[in-house]
């Protein structure tokens, strides 16, 4: 620390020129939060403003980029520039620097009619060394003016400047051109601090989203304030366009202003509440919207009576059930998925309108059952808090009063109404999934002194109710992504393989990858906490290895079987983990062999894809394990 009682990095790690072991690159200055658009810790186009020695550049234009600012010394002072052509619109037209470490001679970029954006991405991207730039005084470059300049300076090609080292300048009436070269910027001192004779305080931020309101009134869709609607329907359902930032609740837009265009012109800007109104409170006025429909009351869901209320045994018997009930749904839609006679990914071009509906509503269900498996590990995130051993069955049973037994069925429109009533939004406990749990949110909600752990499990139970009300709603649109074609026309006759039939191995390999998953899932939860991430990562490689696997099964119209394997008891202590890594990954390579020994082409490659993915995960398991040893 200095007296100016500035903290510099002093310890070797701090001010390292490479990536320290154990530090991850996003604790180094260069690679702080940022965006390229209003948000987060700074604006990156604040930091590029100065990229080139003794100019600020100004970015956040339609129209270019300009000079803001010349410096009174430097390079742009040398060549006859001066900080009274910063007062004019002076444009950079061009740029010529290297890009890429491979690139043998620096290639110049032309900048006629790009935004500011589009400019900054080039200049973003430039790498340390020289660069050469040319500024005009109009966006349609002088080109004779330009072409004099060069000749004076001697140089045939821009690209031959930054070699060269020559800049110049030309005047003629009102017209500039500068040709400058110099090296590009650094943005840090000599400590590894953002250098401050460049960067005064408050310039990395001053585009950023402030305060609130701003944000909130101008930002739509694709941004993270845009979870506001823009377009809502009225609380009636009889007028489905309306403003919803509008200041008079009362009134509708215009009928002339188009709905899908009306957002931001003129005509709407006048409705809605202005920056003064919202900062003042008139966001208030804004009413909840579900559903894209505003709601003008709010009837909470109805309380079931303390003497309903769940012992924390009860609770934990319930979590260890529904567990089991979630991986049952998950396996259900994933069955249901493979049903639809579609391929994995849609071709870029070529598919026919029912295809598109057909694979529209395969992916609504594929992502469901993800969210599934998301539910599966929420659930026994809950069951670790309360201090309780994994769940990693199967319920035979979905609903303790649906009472619908797990069964393996193609994506019929009888299927798909029990998927519907399944993941219905219930008001009442029991109905449902969703019904499942609103009584445990309701007992550990009402009983903080059973529950200790209770703001921790309210947040994953809300979690697991609030993507219900979602997997509903996908449910319906998979029907109306469907509705008006016959069954047959868009499921796959699924069944098991013919006896000696190669499709038996690769059945085999779809329940070993299954296995896999299971087993990822075992030692993940095992070990708990101390788990990190492997959880998330090495499951869902194991679970795309199965979706490439049954994907295939499915196109020659052979099922997944989706066995359920043998489970370890758990938790597992690490020895038994390591015993039982070692006999999935034994399991596996059988598998894999075998398949790449009498299978095609197509087939081999898939096994060989599949036994990288395999490795890497074995291995990463035993680290972990062994790193949980060292504990």
């Amino acid at each position: 620390m200095n007296n100016d009682g500035k903290i510099f990095p002093r310890n070797l790690t701090a001010k390292a020129d490479y990536v320290v072991r154990g530090n991850p690159t996003n604790t180094r200055l260069e690679s702080g939060v940022d965006n390229c658009f209003p948000g987060l810790e700074f604006d990156q186009r604040n930091l590029d403003k100065g990229f080139f020695p003794g100019l600020i550049f100004e970015f956040h234009r339609d129209d270019g980029a300009i000079v803001r600012e010349v410096a009174t010394d430097g390079i742009p002072a040398q060549t006859g520039l001066t900080p009274n052509d910063s007062q004019k619109l002076l444009y950079l037209t061009a740029l010529v620097g290297k890009t890429i470490a491979t690139q043998t001679e620096p290639p110049v970029f032309g900048f006629n009619k790009l935004t500011g954006l589009e400019i900054w991405r080039r200049v973003h991207d430039l790498l340390p060394g020289k660069i050469a730039i040319v500024l005009a005084s109009s966006l349609a470059i002088n080109n004779r003016l330009l072409e004099q300049l060069l000749q004076e300076l001697e140089i045939d090609d821009l690209s031959q400047l930054p070699n060269s080292g020559k800049s110049g300048i030309k005047r003629r009436d009102n017209e500039i051109v500068a040709v400058l070269v110099g090296d590009r910027a650094r943005y840090l001192d000599d400590n590894g601090l953002i250098d401050t004779d460049v960067y005064q305080p408050g310039d990395l931020t001053r585009s950023l989203c402030a305060p609130w309101q701003y944000d909130f009134r101008d930002c739509g869709c694709f941004y993270w304030a845009a979870n506001k609607p823009d377009i809502v329907t009225s609380a009636d359902g009889t007028q489905p366009y309306l403003n919803f930032q509008r200041r008079d609740r009362s009134s509708s837009q215009p009928p002339d202003v188009p709905p899908s265009q009306g957002s931001w012109n003129g005509v709407r800007r006048e409705q809605e509440l202005d920056y003064a109104e919202l900062i003042e409170g008139a966001w208030n006025q804004l009413p909840v919207v579900l559903n894209d429909r505003e709601c003008e009351t709010f009837i909470p869901r109805p309380a079931p009576p303390d003497s309903e209320l769940m012992t924390r045994e009860q609770v934990i018997e319930e979590l260890h059930y529904l567990a089991t009930v979630e991986h049952a749904l998950c396996i259900e839609y994933l069955y249901a998925h493979y049903s639809l006679n579609v391929p994995p990914r849609l071709p870029e071009t070529g598919a026919d309108e029912q295809t598109k509906r057909i694979f529209a509503a395969a992916n609504e269900v594929f992502t469901i059952a993800i969210d599934e498996m998301r539910h599966l590990r929420w659930v026994n995130e809950a069951l670790n808090f309360l201090k309780q051993p994994p769940s990693l069955g199967r319920a035979e049973i979905i609903g303790r009063m649906l009472r619908k037994p797990f069964q393996l069925e193609p994506l019929t429109p009888e299927q798909l109404d029990w998927f519907i009533e399944v993941e219905k939004p219930s008001q009442a406990m029991g109905e449902g999934v969703d019904g499942m749990y609103v009584r445990l949110l309701t007992s550990i909600d009402k009983q903080p002194a059973l529950f200790p752990e209770r703001d921790r499990l309210m947040h994953l139970i809300k979690l697991i109710i609030d993507e219900g009300n979602d997997h509903w709603q996908r449910f319906l649109a998979v029907k109306q992504h469907l509705a008006g074609m016959e069954p047959n026309s868009y499921l796959r006759p699924l069944q098991d393989p013919q006896p000696k039939s190669k499709f038996i191995s690769l059945q085999k390999l779809s329940n070993e990858n299954y296995n896999v998953l299971l087993g990822a899932l075992q030692v993940s939860f095992s070990l708990g906490d101390r788990a990190g991430g492997i959880v998330l990562e090495q499951s869902r490689r194991a679970m795309f290895n199965m979706h490439e696997t049954n994907h295939y099964l499915a196109s020659f119209g052979v099922r997944p079987k989706f066995t359920l394997p043998h489970l370890q008891a758990l938790p597992m202590n690490l020895t038994s983990a390591h015993a039982h890594v070692d006999t999935l990954a034994s399991n596996m390579h059988e598998a894999l062999a075998t398949v790449r020994e009498t299978g095609n082409e197509a087939e081999q490659a898939l096994a060989t894809r599949q036994l990288i993915v395999h490795e890497q995960l074995f291995q990463q398991m035993h680290q972990l394990i062994n790193e949980d040893l060292n504990q």
